[in-house]
């Protein structure tokens, strides 16, 4: 039976209003420059599921690490020395104050599994405001564990974040559904903690990864109640 569904944050429920997918591609474009493909790919690899606890011991020590990876990665794409910082700073303003918005279905899902006795988790790579994002777009009174990477010290796919959603939620992993857009971070992820995943696949003129054992697709959060694995909750009901 289904006890709990924990989501992805951003590419899930909510985006940046009028910009493309990435809020780093759009601010390299506003300072006139451009984000390397490849260099962006390995910037995501290299920390993507890390333990990075050392950094997470407060916010403004958790800012200063992100500074110094961003300006990094200005470095490797080319910004000139002089350039990085207002280009750094312009990312980190639009990551802790820009004003997000919610996929339009997404509040009427997280009312529904509240109606339902559902816990809802968020668990995301994300910084360390997210409570703010959160009471922005109207999402905070619908969820009961917010858990960001910033603050957990480590970042999915690092099974230690799943773990701490898991253990805030008091639920066991085989009574959780994990959401989310990312296909490691979401859905690998997920189910090596022993979760059931939903890939959660907007855009569908781009082929999808291969589904695995464990894992579910949909194209949008409101079929998620359609999904077999909601058929033991819908039946006890």
């Amino acid at each position: 039976m289904v006890h709990a569904v924990v989501f992805d944050w951003f590419g899930t429920l909510a985006e940046w209003p009028d910009r493309p997918s990435s809020n780093y591609e759009s601010i390299f474009l506003d300072h006139g420059h451009r984000i390397d493909a490849a260099v962006f790919d390995r910037y995501h690899a290299r920390w993507d599921g890390i333990d990075h606890a050392e950094h997470s011991t407060s916010r403004s020590g958790y800012i200063a690490w992100t500074r110094q990876r961003l300006t990094d990665l200005a470095a490797e794409c080319g910004v000139p020395a002089a350039e990085r910082g207002p280009l750094v700073d312009a990312i980190i303003e639009l990551d802790y104050q820009g004003q997000m918005v919610t996929f339009p279905e997404a509040h009427a899902v997280l009312a529904e599994l509240q109606r339902r006795g559902i816990a809802v988790a968020i668990c995301s790579n994300w910084g360390w405001d997210l409570d703010v994002a959160l009471a922005s777009t109207g999402v905070a009174p619908l969820v009961d564990v917010p858990v960001t990477s910033a603050r957990a010290g480590c970042r999915k796919p690092h099974p230690a974040i799943y773990e701490s959603v898991l253990a805030a939620l008091a639920v066991e992993a085989s009574e959780t559904i994990f959401v989310g857009d990312s296909w490691e971070p979401d859905v690998l992820g997920p189910i090596r903690a022993g979760m059931t995943s939903v890939h959660v696949w907007r855009d569908q003129t781009r082929p999808a990864p291969e589904l695995v054992s464990g894992a579910y697709r949909v194209s949008g959060l409101d079929q998620l109640f359609g999904l077999e694995a909601f058929a033991l909750e819908r039946d006890a009901r």
